[in-house]
């Protein structure tokens, strides 16, 4: 069903994650983004990231990527109302880093991030334990790898001119199948 709010939800917990390593930087932001999946899985509710490698059906992958988009674009609407000039700064440098990459850089960076993010969470469900997911999130995070739902909110909040481009769309394109097939690494090749 299309009004699922929890996929929603799901979109808004990561934006604020992003949005916190946005305010705090380095080791600790990355540890404090954790907050936003840590939140998602202790919730039981649904990330595109978490989704993607696992077997329920295409279309409902599709489904849970666009309602999480929809959350981070709600959420980052009204972060950026309330971003210090050294926030919206900090956005504005990683968004054009990400944008300005060539597409294979974006894919590798994509990939890694999904391998990352999937085997967090699968570890943690199955541990029944935080800390694959206090790890791992910080690990790609602090890698600069592309996650598809948190880019949402540091391109929103880091959009210039020179990363509100064609580039912006291809880069997400690729960010989101990159994602896609580095969650499948776990399940494919175990």
């Amino acid at each position: 069903m299309f009004f699922y709010m929890k996929d929603f939800l799901s979109g808004i917990l990561i934006s604020l994650g992003a949005f916190i390593y946005l305010n705090v930087g380095g080791i600790v932001g990355a540890i404090l983004f954790s907050f936003g999946i840590i939140s998602i899985v202790k919730l039981n509710i649904r990330l595109y990231t978490g989704v993607a490698g696992t077997e329920i059906k295409f279309n409902d992958k599709c489904l849970v990527l666009v309602k999480n988009i929809l959350g981070a674009l709600f959420a980052s609407v009204f972060l950026y109302f309330i971003s210090s000039d050294s926030v919206i700064t900090t956005a504005q440098s990683i968004a054009l880093t990400k944008v300005s990459s060539s597409w294979y850089v974006t894919l590798i960076k994509a990939i890694f991030c999904g391998v990352i993010v999937d085997i967090s969470v699968f570890l943690s469900k199955k541990e029944n334990s935080v800390i694959p997911l206090l790890l791992g999130i910080p690990l790609f995070i602090l890698s600069g790898f592309n996650h598809s739902i948190a880019d949402v909110t540091y391109l929103i909040l880091g959009a210039t001119s020179e990363s509100t481009s064609w580039n912006m769309f291809l880069y997400y394109i690729i960010c989101i199948i990159g994602n896609y097939i580095g969650c499948n690494f776990r399940r494919i090749l175990t």
